[in-house]
């Protein structure tokens, strides 16, 4: 079994794009009561990230 990665290159552009179709739904995610008992959960289990800024 071969386990080397595969790479791509892609543009900025296209990074961008991609980048301004997924923000808002990971957005709306994280601000859902779901997503913040998930984020919460997460958390619990990567303390190292305990003080970091949160971003809203």
């Amino acid at each position: 079994m071969n386990n080397k990665f595969q790479t791509a290159e892609y543009s900025e552009e296209a990074l961008t794009l991609l980048a301004k179709a997924f923000v808002p739904d990971i957005i709306e995610f994280y601000n859902s009561e779901f997503g913040k008992q998930y984020y919460e959960e997460w958390l619990k289990v990567h303390p190292e990230y305990q003080d970091e800024k949160k971003i809203a």
